[in-house]
Order: structure tokens, then C-alpha cells, then sequence
């Protein structure tokens, strides 16, 4: 299941070792933006974000980067 709004860390895949935060952006934009970062509590920690029009994308986008994500 894809938490939106809550840290992740990615346990496997693209990206592993990295968090992960599914932001809804629906009212500006309508879809999700997915936010990635080694810390979300370091400011000057790598990170980077992209964007997916919808749940259906959002989906697409976990699975294609073979993501499986600790959400305790």
C-alpha cells in the first residue's frame, strides 16, 4: 500500500536506502508528487521529486522502480 503524505524508506529497489514522501498535490495540479531524499531531516541531504498525474500513475511508478518501502 502507497502512504501518501507519510516517510518511507525505500528497503529495496531504485533508490534503496533513500526515504521517500507521497505528497497530494490534486487541488494545483491533480496528481502526486513524490518527494525522495537520503533525509528528509537533513536539509542538505540529496534528494530530488517528480510528478505522476494520478493514483493510477502513482502505482505505475512504484512498480516500475521495484520499490518496496518500510512505512513504520
Amino acid at each position: 500500500m502507497i502512504k501518501i503524505g507519510q516517510v518511507g524508506t525505500i528497503i529495496s529497489g531504485d533508490d534503496a536506502g533513500f526515504e521517500v514522501r507521497i505528497l497530494d498535490d490534486s487541488e494545483s495540479t491533480g496528481g502526486y508528487l513524490i518527494c525522495i531524499s537520503r533525509s528528509f531531516n537533513q536539509k542538505s541531504s540529496e534528494g530530488y521529486d517528480d510528478w505522476v498525474e494520478d493514483y493510477e500513475s502513482l502505482v505505475g511508478y512504484f512498480s516500475e522502480s521495484n520499490w518496496v518501502i518500510d512505512w513504520s
